[in-house]
């Protein structure tokens, strides 16, 4: 059976590497690659950007991501992807004058709008009350925008808070008219690429240890899926690329992020994986199939950004020697004492590499580490109680255990994420064109 198209994971998140996209666009065997490069923490940053100048709020990266690949776009390998981020029309703007400066003229770059539903807040049923400055808010988009952006002829395609998922389905969905079977199976494929080379070995550690060598996850080939017209996937490597493709790491980024396998719900439809099998035909090669989808649900979920008063200190000082966790512990128990009157919930103490991570539930450590770092979080009113956090890290030095050294301090605003619910019909989307 001949596959209907075949796409590309060119990126799963915003500071993914550059080089897995351009070998698929490279090897002429893919007809789209898809990027996908938001999260609410990128969100964020875009969200300040535009505010500060009307052109920003696109990904900073969109030049050095979409460079290499206009060649390969001129040739007919299609790119799908959310870097618009805050500022989708501004992104597709940038890519057009890329475009015309790389001598690539007459693409057609379709910006995808509608997502920034800040104006609706009052339309959202939010999960807990807004308490604070609203800085954005933006709702999950599903492939239709993305797949009629496609189906009207666009090389270049790039939208803002979109379904990680669509973005890998809109060219199986551009073709209009699709069975069930089909757009669960784009979905599923799709819910599998989206985070690139996590598919293909990263991130994975097999039972019993081991997992790829430094040199392979160096080189780590990103995954592509081959879409039957019955839904089958086959989801594969680049041959010869590097990577560990199995049903294994198929299965558990099938369950990346699903709480109910059997209702996992997207702008597209709500998927059923409990049917769906792996089954590894070649090397680094499996096929996929099983997968079902009932109707869109009929509100999209919405994310929020809210600043709340007052800031986060953040603080770490190391130490080093036979003796470092005596000194470390020592070092945190004086924080405590010199803190006491701190809101326990506002105020975070640690060990990094001791219990920064499980806490009270850290197994003691089997030899004594050569070096550790205090590691301080709280929450504070203004500067002035952040500087106190600060100041008490540094008094350390003349006032602590000795050794210490190798201060870090900063201080960030304290940025909260609400969601919420929206009716679907309350959130259209539009196309904006631009032309290299």
């Amino acid at each position: 059976m001949r596959p209907l198209c075949t796409i590309g994971a060119g990126a799963g998140f915003a500071g993914d590497r550059i080089d897995p996209a351009v070998a698929l666009a490279a090897s002429g065997m893919v007809d789209v690659v898809a990027l996908e490069c938001l999260a609410e923490r990128t969100l964020v940053a875009a969200l300040r950007a535009r505010a500060a100048s009307p052109e920003a709020g696109a990904d900073p990266r969109l030049r050095r991501r979409l460079a290499p690949l206009l060649p390969f776009v001129a040739r007919g390998c299609r790119v799908v992807s959310n870097l618009g981020a805050a500022n989708p029309r501004a992104a597709a703007r940038a890519a057009s004058r890329l475009a015309r400066e790389a001598g690539h003229a007459g693409l057609r770059i379709a910006a995808l709008l509608g997502d920034d539903v800040a104006h609706l807040a009052d339309r959202i049923a939010w999960e807990a009350p807004i308490a604070g400055a609203l800085i954005g808010a933006h709702a999950y988009l599903g492939a239709d925008g993305l797949a009629a952006a496609l189906a009207e002829g666009a090389d270049i395609v790039l939208a803002g808070r979109v379904a990680d998922s669509a973005l890998f389905a809109a060219p199986v969905l551009a073709r209009g008219g699709i069975s069930d079977a089909l757009r669960a199976g784009a979905l599923a494929a799709g819910h599998l690429l989206e985070c690139g080379g996590q598919l293909s070995g990263g991130n994975f550690a097999p039972p019993g240890g081991g997992g790829l060598d430094a040199a392979a996850m160096a080189a780590l080939g990103y995954p592509l899926a081959r879409l039957m017209p019955d839904g089958a996937a086959e989801i594969a490597l680049l041959p010869g690329a590097q990577g560990r493709l199995d049903a294994l790491t198929c299965t558990l980024q099938l369950l990346y992020e699903v709480h109910d396998p059997a209702h996992y719900i997207t702008p597209d439809g709500v998927l059923d994986f409990t049917a769906v099998r792996f089954a590894q035909t070649g090397r680094n090669v499996v096929r996929m199939t099983g997968a079902a989808v009932a109707p869109p649900p009929e509100r999209l979920k919405v994310v929020a950004f809210v600043e709340r008063h007052g800031v986060i200190a953040d603080a770490e000082i190391g130490f080093a020697g036979s003796a470092a966790l005596d000194l470390a512990r020592r070092a945190a128990d004086t924080l405590r004492l010199r803190l006491a009157d701190w809101a326990a919930e506002d105020l975070r103490i640690d060990l990094v590499g001791i219990d920064s991570i499980l806490g009270p539930a850290s197994a003691p450590p089997r030899a004594p580490p050569p070096e550790l770092r205090v590691h301080v979080s709280a929450r504070c009113e203004d500067g002035e109680a952040a500087q106190i956090i600060e100041d008490e890290v540094y008094a350390l030095t003349l006032c602590g255990p000795a050794g210490g050294a190798g201060i870090r301090s900063e201080r960030r605003p304290r940025i909260e994420t609400i969601s919420g619910l929206i009716p679907r019909e309350a959130v259209p989307w539009t196309l904006a064109w631009e032309t290299s």
